[in-house]
């Protein structure tokens, strides 16, 4: 009986001998914290997506261990599709590679071998890749948002509201790119580059360096249009861009109808030749206070005018009918329920048809 117990022993020992060498050789090896980490500023890690729902990510980065060689998965949180283990290059300490993958959100998951034997492997979740919709805005003050009105509780992760200045707020776009991740499974990324208090004509003058009074901006360093376009020639060729959302109207009150139409299209074609994409698609929102007045009615019928005879312009949301104090507070500018409803009426527009009406800009460096 005693030896029937010493046997069941030993077999129980190596039973366990065996699933525990079976669970370290399966699960992920913890590396020490801080020993691998992405170059984020010469990585690529947002992207356009193209016509075929892919994009080329780059993704480049180090580690203190020594390692021979090293490999990558792509692990999809957001929509996407997880990736088979990838090979990077190694120089050094370092490791890079370039990947198309299917558009999403991933946590990129980065194994260190040395010989044949892995000596790390850890998901990186702070570093996401995101490959899915980019665009930008110009604007006057609705498209910038004033304090203390703005929409702050959205998916930060995976929705990037980038302003050209850190004192701007984020209106609705937050918001607004929630419905659009919600709605189409990737991430989504919304330069908010509109400027306070501008007209379509400034935009249009200032974009060609033509004087104009303003009391707000100095014609001479072609403002407001430089702010928006310092910003969008550092950023759109390394991610992309699928469009750009114009809000004008309220303050092209004084502006004449013809002057509204031929700055608009002067700015558009500029903003298409330094981006070198002949296509790019505009946005354009029916913005005004929609109170049919004489100071509206002008400005509704130009933009009625553009929407059907300037090239590659599309119809935005319909902000025009979002009236009254309920959505106003001071009869012009979004009050918490009007930035609700704004986000909501540009969330509509975007339909699947419009995304096979706009060729977008891809990553070019």
């Amino acid at each position: 009986m005693f030896n029937r117990f010493l046997i069941l022993l030993a077999l129980s020992l190596s039973l366990q001998v065996i699933i525990s060498c079976k669970t370290e050789e399966t699960n992920p090896i913890n590396s020490p914290v801080g020993s691998i980490s992405i170059d984020v500023s010469n990585s690529r890690t947002f992207v356009q997506r193209d016509l075929n729902n892919q994009g080329k990510i780059v993704l480049i980065g180090q580690s203190s261990q020594s390692f021979t060689s090293a490999q990558v998965k792509f692990k999809n949180i957001v929509g996407g599709k997880e990736s088979d283990w990838l090979n990077l290059a190694k120089e050094g300490s370092n490791f890079k590679g370039e990947f198309i993958l299917q558009a999403g959100g991933y946590y990129p998951e980065i194994k260190l071998i040395q010989d044949t034997k892995t000596i790390s492997d850890t998901v990186l979740s702070k570093t996401p890749f995101k490959i899915g919709e980019i665009f930008a805005v110009i604007g006057h003050s609705l498209a910038e948002g004033q304090p203390p009105y703005e929409l702050t509780d959205y998916d930060k992760e995976w929705c990037e509201i980038i302003k050209y200045s850190d004192n701007n707020v984020v209106a609705f776009w937050g918001r607004l790119a929630d419905k659009l991740k919600n709605r189409y499974q990737v991430p989504i990324r919304i330069y908010s580059t509109g400027i306070g208090g501008s007209t379509s004509e400034q935009w249009g003058k200032s974009a060609l360096g033509l004087e104009f009074s303003s009391t707000l901006f100095d014609w001479k360093k072609r403002y407001p249009y430089s702010f928006f376009e310092n910003k969008i020639l550092s950023e759109v060729p390394k991610s992309g861009l699928r469009a750009i959302l114009v809000i004008h109207g309220e303050n092209d009150a004084t502006t004449s109808l013809d002057n509204i139409v031929k700055y608009t299209g002067i700015y558009m074609d500029y903003t298409r030749e330094i981006l070198q994409s002949k296509n790019l698609s505009f946005m354009l929102a029916r913005s005004n206070r929609g109170l049919n007045k004489t100071e509206d009615l002008h400005v509704q019928e130009a933009q009625n005018i553009m929407l059907k005879t300037l090239p590659n312009v599309v119809e935005g949301a319909n902000l025009q009918s979002i009236v009254g104090a309920g959505f106003r507070w001071d009869g012009t500018h979004f009050n918490y329920a009007g930035l609700e409803e704004a986000a909501r009426k540009w969330d509509i527009m975007f339909e699947p048809k419009l995304f096979t009406q706009m060729t977008p800009i891809l990553r070019s460096r």
